[in-house]
């Protein structure tokens, strides 16, 4: 189980991903949350593993930001997940480590029922108004769903969407499993 746990985050992370700030910052909040649930366990592996990667994600996501000077890639976003499946496995808060997976699980299974497209899944850009739009009557992952039901939207507005997401899951886990 854990090494599919491990797997399965790392991938669903790298598969949500391809945006200017978008990995570090889901990352950030991600880690940040599970770090609280750690510190409130008094699971001290588990806080060093997620503290290092809230500060290395603070610290990439200054050069990621829109327009980004830097970009994560596999190697950023397969360790993203592995590290926040690894640290809810040695914290043993494996269920918190699941529901601030759910973003990108819900990405995953949107795609797979889209056939993983390997193209096409960003949207259009308008640069007369600087916004993304859904190229299809049809999305085909969970970006392209916010795309369609914003009527259009800024890179920028996207990933604070997508990260104003995932601390909604972060903080649901916060309260079910840490002992404030």
């Amino acid at each position: 189980m854990v090494f599919a746990g491990v797997t399965g985050a790392a991938n669903a992370v790298n598969m949500l991903a391809g945006f200017n700030g978008l990995e570090a910052g889901m990352g950030l909040v991600a880690a940040g949350c599970l770090a609280v649930i750690a510190w409130s366990l008094e699971e001290v592996t588990a806080l060093v593993i997620l503290l290092a990667a809230a500060g290395a994600l603070a610290g990439v996501l200054v050069y990621n930001w829109y327009p980004a000077r830097i970009f994560v890639g596999d190697v950023g976003t397969l360790s993203i997940g592995a590290i926040l499946a690894a640290a809810s496995v040695v914290g043993n808060f494996e269920a918190a480590g699941a529901l601030v997976i759910v973003p990108y699980a819900f990405d995953f299974v949107i795609k797979a029922a889209n056939r993983l497209p390997s193209k096409g899944w960003w949207g259009e850009y308008n640069p007369t108004d600087g916004k993304l739009y859904c190229p299809n009557s049809h999305p085909v992952g969970l970006c392209q769903w916010i795309i369609k039901l914003s009527g259009g939207i800024r890179e920028r507005d996207l990933v604070l969407t997508l990260m104003g997401i995932e601390a909604v899951f972060g903080l649901i886990a916060v309260l079910l499993y840490a002992r404030l």
